[in-house]
């Protein structure tokens, strides 16, 4: 795998996790504390009073509950009883259309976090009458995956009057493991059920077989023997489901992700001792001068390990600088005044490729203007800034290609060992490929077994980084070479050294700037040379003179060059041209019933 595809892969993880915590940080509901009393009366209709309270993250104007209705069922609210229970924001309750039913709706004046409500109504058409029994088959507890958990969950249904056996109750709660409290009278008229907690996609179901003796309506044909064969199907598909339900949410599925994490950790700590250490150099701490003279773009790409074509703004803006303290540019007036004039065209090889490239670039945007003066030979900023709206991105890569590729060639190849490079590329992608298998796992899992292996897929994520980044270890020339620049760049920013330096560094502080853009401290470098010089006796009128190719014409002294100098820096900045300007460093199946509910 290549840097440029390593990058383009992890960029994609990062915009994946990304994802997951927006989807995580969405807003979180709860039902609390729901108690349902369901009333069967003998003329077949079915009264519910539902109180609940909602809970969420953030706030809601209404609480809803959608009953799924079949054809030929019915709901009417009870009068006057839905409504909010809680102190708070006035309330109604009102009825409306949802996905295959219809929708109980607290309505609220104003949004709360919490509030305790009351769904009242009654259901016709919902219990199925023969002449030696009666049934009622629903669903009260909605089950689908975007209804909120229930934290606290009771339900008692009332049946007309007293019954015998065969008569019975039966409660399916679909693949949630939690064993609920059930209690039948003894003359089996009223049923309790409670749950501690009940997941989403999960519900309470409710079979009531009752005589049909406490009814006003009569049946014309016979159904209690079907209806217990159909129960007993029923219990055994609920039993399957709880069985795979319980083995899917095993902890111990968490063993898998984990013996793959384990491998990665090993793998990389093995690697990473074999070829990942840097070697040992020894280098000046705070040396007085460049340790080589070398273009700067070129400097740029020493400071980073795995060079990217993308991220080598601060050689762009370096050349910039180079070009002009060599006189191939020349800069003419401040901020949005600011005129880049192009000197007489370098001949033979007094500039690199990306030196001529840069010179390509600045004349191009000259000749895009389309104001009367049209000078080929000088480009204002605002013309560089319409330019590179449409041209800098292409332009850059292209330059910045063209850069690793020079300073590649000038220090004798790759910057990084390939044993090194083969132990980053190999151990990158074994964490995606384990990562991907993870996601298997996660997708297979529920519960327990499901969180512990996200958390191993956010493992194996770090451990992609990990990999990528402490892996490449630089060959033995370019670490020296990069000890190096890394000192020099400390002196550059370091007051307490600077002030101590010998003549010849403040006489050469202009040569020294763009070395600082190329490391990408010049504005630092410009504010600790204006204090150290005066501190080391320096004429500063002397030696802002040596800026005058930095258009800082007559300054008295480094501070009123250094604004000025910012204020080029600011310009190069805002007009686009630059991706950095190098100046800052940076269970059921019965009838109808709940389908879903929530708040919104």
């Amino acid at each position: 795998m290549t840097a440029e595809a390593s990058a383009r892969l992890v960029r994609a993880l990062v915009a994946l996790l990304v994802l997951t915590a927006l989807v995580q940080a969405h807003a979180r509901f709860e039902w609390r504390d729901v108690v349902q009393d369901v009333r069967i009366l003998p003329d077949g209709g079915v009264e519910v009073r539902d109180e609940r309270t909602l809970w969420t993250t953030q706030d809601f104007g209404e609480a809803f509950v959608c009953v799924r209705l079949r054809a030929g069922e019915t709901l009417t609210l009870l009068p006057g009883e839905t409504t909010a229970l809680s102190p708070g924001p006035a309330a109604e309750g009102l009825t409306q259309s949802c996905s295959g039913g219809t929708e109980v709706v607290v309505r609220q004046d104003a949004r709360v976090r919490e509030r305790r409500v009351r769904f009242a109504y009654r259901l016709d058409g919902v219990v199925d009458v023969y002449s030696d029994v009666v049934q009622w088959y629903w669903n009260i507890l909605e089950r689908a995956s975007d209804r909120p958990v229930v934290v606290g969950y009771r339900l008692r249904v009332s049946a007309p009057g007293p019954m015998a056996e065969p008569y019975d109750a039966f409660v399916m709660r679909y693949a949630n493991p939690e064993e609920p409290t059930v209690e039948l009278s003894v003359d089996r008229s009223v049923l309790d059920v409670s749950f501690r907690r009940i997941p989403p996609n999960d519900g309470v179901e409710i079979r009531y077989l009752m005589d049909p003796a406490v009814f006003d309506v009569q049946g014309s044909r016979a159904g209690l023997e079907s209806l217990l064969r159909d129960q007993l199907r029923v219990v055994r598909g609920d039993e399957r489901a709880r069985f795979w339900s319980a083995l899917r949410s095993h902890p111990a599925w968490a063993l898998l992700p984990a013996a793959g994490v384990a491998y990665l950790v090993m793998g990389i700590l093995g690697a990473y001792r074999r070829v990942g250490r840097e070697p040992a150099v020894e280098a000046m701490r705070y040396p007085f001068e460049p340790p080589r003279d070398v273009v700067p773009a070129a400097v740029a790409t020493v400071m980073q390990q795995d060079v990217q074509a993308t991220s080598l703004g601060p050689a762009w803006f370096a050349t910039i600088m180079d070009l002009a303290r060599r006189g191939f540019l020349r800069f003419e007036g401040e901020g949005r005044r600011l005129v880049i004039h192009l000197e007489d065209e370098p001949t033979g090889d007094e500039v690199e490729s990306f030196e001529r490239a840069v010179l390509t670039y600045l004349r191009s945007a000259a000749g895009s203007g389309r104001s009367a003066r049209r000078d080929p030979n000088s480009v204002t900023i605002a013309e560089l800034s319409s330019y590179g709206q449409r041209h800098a991105r292409r332009f850059l890569a292209s330059f910045g290609r063209q850069v690793k590729a020079w300073a590649q060639g000038y220090y004798g190849g790759p910057y990084l060992t390939p044993e090194s490079l083969a132990a980053r590329n190999h151990w990158t992608m074994r964490s995606l490929l384990v990562g991907l298998a993870i996601g298997v796992v996660i997708f297979a899992t529920s519960g327990l077994a499901m969180a512990l292996s996200i958390g191993a897929a956010v493992a194996c994520l770090l451990l992609l980084f990990v990999a990528g980044i402490t892996l490449p270890a630089w060959t033995p020339e370019m670490a020296r070479e990069h000890a190096a620049w890394k000192g020099f760049k400390r002196t550059l920013t370091d007051y307490t050294r600077m002030k101590d330096a010998p003549p010849d560094f403040f006489m050469l502080w202009d040569r020294y700037y763009v070395y600082a853009a190329a490391l990408g401290v010049a504005e630092r470098y410009l504010r600790t040379l204006q204090r150290a010089a005066p501190a080391a006796g320096m004429d500063q009128r002397s030696m802002a003179a040596r800026g005058t190719w930095l258009g800082v014409a007559n300054a008295r002294d480094l501070g009123q060059m250094s604004r000025s100098i910012s204020s080029l820096s600011s310009a190069l900045a805002r007009s686009g041209a630059s991706a950095s300007s190098g100046g800052s460093s940076s269970g059921g199946g019965g009838g109808g019933g709940g389908g879903s509910s929530g708040g919104r």
